[in-house]
């Protein structure tokens, strides 16, 4: 019966001790000051299309889904059109519509993956900017992120690992994220069926280009410097990467590139991407007098008529002995830019491709295992050999990569994992602890790895400290630097 008041005493006791170390608050003391910055003078910048307000964050600006184009259906993209005031742009905006993701039942996939896939909408060309200020004279690196999901899925929010604030935070570099159309609607190519149609094949990688020119125009806005653009992307992303470096009408919107993942040196011919869309018209049950029906036709049917398509484009592409040497195409196949003789004039592992981009600065890389623990890198790293061999006689420097660092989460069942070192260059190994697990150790890693790429960024030479001496690869030295916590350079075959 004396334990309950002896209890209270004893609480009471504590309450004071506590009271007394911290400081008594009273009400007058305690501050109501929100954490973040969200009112309109807070982050309110001016672009080519009006006045936007972002969000201040730990000192960081924030800016999320600002347009940078809009575009009709199998259209190219034009410049949005411009408000009056101020647009809030604090939030992610729409994706482009996708089909479902398989690792969404999947458990472990999505646990250790933690994806956003926000909402669908085909009024998708939308940028989001991560900056350490404001000041059109600052004149910082900027660095634009191509997401992954080949050239069908994904967007810049999908991964908490493309969270740009620690990059523009710690390295003081601004981060761009980007959307654009995917799958049939950005790479049907209807050009067989009308001048209206033309470049429909590779709306996807123009979208891109046409965010690279709003980079261009608008980024000494947010402190960042448009004569020093570098892009990189992981899978889909890197492909989309070393697409751009083989299109004229990029050249001179970006100075530097990363490949993770994702070196491509073919695409699909136009002799395929025109089948694909005349089976694809012929699939809706449409046909040359009908065939501006197809802009009103729902996204479902829409997709469902071009993978039935595809299935057929496929079949022929076995035939020709297409794909029977190239695993990467055969999974992209249909769902891919094509070289059609302008946008992409070349094959992007040709020397007449490499021509265009052999003044650009380039880093490229793989994980060890990319899809499982004990599964041996059959497809992207021969890719990459391929393509860093293609690059030797550029002006420019490549250097390439191996990441050799395991992931402990699950048992060690993800390995060393494709996407794994997404949050190394991010520096948000801490941030995306489902995929690393966030050790100490793993941390300061990322905090390495993130400063070869911006230091890469600000100087076209990657270095850090803890490092060693990351040497290019060339025709006399096939080296390649060993990412892993002994970090080495080492000979290849």
């Amino acid at each position: 019966m004396t334990l309950k008041p002896t209890l209270m005493k004893v609480a009471a006791l504590s309450a004071v001790v506590f009271l007394s170390a911290c400081g008594n608050p009273s009400r007058e003391s305690l501050s109501d000051a929100p954490v973040l910055g969200t009112g309109v003078q807070d982050a309110t910048v001016s672009i080519t299309s009006g006045q936007i307000a972002g969000y201040v964050d730990d000192g960081i600006f924030i800016y999320k889904g600002i347009p940078y184009a809009k575009a009709e259906r199998f259209s190219p993209a034009v410049d949005p059109d411009p408000w009056e005031g101020v647009r809030p742009c604090r939030a992610f905006g729409p994706t482009c519509p996708q089909g479902e993701r398989t690792g969404w039942y999947d458990d472990n996939q999505a646990f250790s993956m933690h994806w956003d896939d926000g909402f669908p909408d085909e009024d998708c060309l939308r940028v989001n900017v991560w900056t350490p200020t404001t000041d059109k004279g600052s004149r910082k690196p900027v660095l634009v992120w191509l997401h992954g999901g080949g050239f069908h899925s994904g967007s810049g929010q999908e991964l908490i690992s493309y969270d740009g604030t620690s990059l523009a935070k710690r390295h003081d570099v601004v981060v761009v994220t980007l959307n654009h159309r995917l799958n049939v609607l950005g790479h049907l190519d209807l050009s067989d069926f009308g001048e209206e149609f033309k470049g429909s094949g590779n709306l996807g990688m123009t979208d891109i280009v046409k965010a690279l020119q709003w980079v261009r125009d608008n980024i000494t806005s947010f402190g960042g410097d448009p004569s020093n653009v570098t892009i990189f992307g992981q899978s889909g992303g890197g492909g989309k990467v070393t697409t751009l470096m083989a299109m004229p009408s990029a050249k001179g919107l970006f100075h530097k590139a990363l490949v993770e993942s994702g070196s491509i040196v073919r695409l699909m011919e136009n002799k395929y991407s025109r089948m694909l869309g005349a089976y694809t018209v012929e699939e809706l049950g449409l046909n040359q007098k009908t065939i501006s029906k197809i802009r009103e036709v729902p996204y479902e049917q829409l997709l469902s008529a071009c993978r039935k398509a595809t299935s057929r484009v496929s079949e022929a592409a076995r035939a020709d002995g297409v794909m029977s040497d190239n695993f990467l195409l055969m999974i992209l196949f249909g769902t891919e830019p094509v070289v059609d003789g302008e946008t992409i004039p070349y094959q992007p592992g040709s020397p007449e491709a490499i021509a265009i981009s052999s003044d650009i600065p380039l880093m490229v890389g793989t994980t060890r295992e990319e899809f499982g623990a004990g599964t041996p890198d059959n497809m992207f790293l021969p890719l990459a050999k391929e393509h860093v061999q293609a690059r030797t006689a550029a002006s420019a420097p490549t250097y390439m990569y191996l990441f050799d660092w395991d992931s402990p989460v699950l048992d060690g069942a993800l390995g060393c994992t494709h996407c794994l070192d997404i949050p190394f260059f991010f520096d948000n190994v801490e941030l995306h602890k489902t995929m690393t697990g966030g050790s100490p150790k793993a941390i300061e890693l990322g905090h390495r790895i993130s400063t070869l790429l911006t230091s890469f960024a600000k100087t076209g030479t990657p270095s850090a400290e803890g490092m060693p001496q990351w040497m290019p690869y060339t025709e006399d030295g096939k080296e390649r630097l060993l990412l892993d916590y002994e970090s080495k350079m080492e000979s290849i075959e």
